[in-house]
């Protein structure tokens, strides 16, 4: 029924803007998969670690959603448009980006976490024991080797010219970028795009109730039903979305989920 999930989005970005107004310290360890709902409950704690295994992405574009939990309102405030690399593509980066990025401030390996939750259990002050305890993160950042060029193409503010820009840029890298934001619901993208320019005059309680407003709306939306079943249910990973191109998707397709609720 429509009031389950209703109820369930509700309860979920309050829980997020619970943690986002929480004055006390709240540590997440982002070891493993990191994405979409996992960032929720970890991107508005005070204090983020990154471990070997970390794969963070907010990959909702590839599944006819947006990226909602109040991540906009982080990913608004990377420099260089890296942001809105993550929310356009939902590609996944490890640690070593999620460092760049500033996303997460120390790198902690899985095998000093029991040592982590020791110094902590003991008092310590949380700066105090991720500054003595963060290691030096092996392996390359893909963001920092290619930060001029998504800092150039990202600024566009259509997603039609991101994609001109970055095919026009030439590099494997941006290439690479312009084909995966193809690949996404175009409806979801520009969705993304509108979200993330907005997200970066906002404060945090406007962006979360709007990811509700949304969230609600898209439960009407084919594209999230497409991407869940090509994802999830039948794994054929070939979304037929709604828009064959982004140039198909009008403006007014765009507002509808940017009016206020009627609620």
């Amino acid at each position: 029924t429509p009031e389950l999930p209703r109820a369930y989005f509700k309860d979920e970005y309050g829980l997020n803007a619970d943690l986002y107004h929480h004055e006390g310290h709240y540590i997440a360890y982002l070891n493993g998969i990191t994405m979409g709902g996992g960032y929720g409950v970890s991107a508005h704690g005070s204090h983020l670690i990154a471990t070997e295994a970390t794969q963070f992405a907010m990959p909702e574009v590839k599944i006819g959603f947006f990226p909602d939990v109040g991540a906009v309102y982080h990913l608004a405030r990377l420099p260089d448009e890296m942001g809105t690399y993550l929310a356009l593509t939902g590609n996944t980066i490890g640690p070593a980006d999620l460092l760049f990025t500033g996303l997460a401030e120390a790198f902690i390996p899985l095998d000093d976490f029991a040592r982590l939750k020791d110094a902590l259990a003991n008092g310590g002050h949380p700066d105090e024991v991720l500054a003595s305890m963060d290691r030096p993160c092996e392996g390359e950042s893909l963001l920092a080797a290619n930060i001029d060029v998504i800092a150039r193409c990202f600024a566009h503010d259509s997603a039609e010219a991101i994609v001109d820009a970055l095919e026009t840029q030439g590099s494997d890298f941006a290439k690479g970028a312009a084909v995966d934001i193809k690949a996404r619901s175009p409806l979801s993208v520009k969705i993304a795009l509108a979200h993330i320019r907005a997200a970066a005059k906002e404060d945090f309680d406007t962006i979360i109730a709007r990811d509700l407003r949304m969230a609600l709306k898209f439960l009407e939306n084919a594209d999230f039903a497409e991407g869940v079943r090509a994802a999830v249910l039948d794994k054929d990973r070939n979304p037929k979305w709604q828009h064959a191109t982004l140039s198909a998707v009008l403006p007014e397709n765009v507002g509808l989920y940017f009016k206020p609720s009627t609620d």
